[in-house]
């Protein structure tokens, strides 16, 4: 018996989903288009970050980033995220902007300059939801690892590595093949 991917649920056989979060993810896939599909409620019940989810932030004791944001944390993420509509462009836009954000502070080494970057975050992000591009889980993302990543250049580092982390897991959960 393993656990769902999206909620921590047992599930039957090797399967990935639990059926609840299974059932969400298949008819968000048959609505999806342009647009972000209108949530049903096994969506909105099944499919949320957790209260714990990075509340150890991104490093361990010993100062190195955690194994469970390249792995389950990230898994999980990416998870929730396709199962409430987001598409694989949305992530990566987003994602390209993070690692601009990131090339400026290498080129210059100044954090409290590139730290209005950051901050755009979250206004984009909440625009995207009220546009219905993006999920709401999305925004709840974006701000809780933006308010990480805001506090120093070691946690913008744990940001990129993290988001990178979900967008490598996403294509598996949309259920693309390369």
């Amino acid at each position: 018996m393993g656990k769902c991917r999206i909620c921590g649920k047992p599930t039957l056989g090797d399967y990935q989903y639990c059926m609840q979060c299974n059932n969400s993810r298949a008819a968000n896939k048959r609505l999806q288009g342009n647009t972000m599909p209108r949530q049903n409620s096994q969506v909105s019940v099944a499919c949320k970050l957790g209260a714990d989810y990075l509340k150890d932030g991104y490093y361990n004791d010993q100062g190195y980033l955690r194994k469970e944001i390249f792995t389950t944390e990230a898994e999980m993420v990416a998870g929730v995220l396709a199962a409430s509509g987001m598409t694989s462009a949305s992530l990566r836009r987003f994602y390209n902007k993070l690692r601009g954000i990131y090339a400026r502070y290498q080129d210059n080494k100044n954090f409290d300059e590139i730290k209005p970057y950051l901050y755009k975050f979250y206004p984009n992000a909440t625009d995207a939801v009220r546009r219905k591009i993006v999920p709401e889980e999305f925004r709840r993302f974006i701000n809780i690892n933006v308010a990480l990543a805001e506090q120093s250049p070691e946690n913008l580092k744990g940001f990129v590595e993290h988001f990178q982390s979900v967008v490598a897991y996403f294509k598996d959960n949309e259920g693309r093949r390369n």
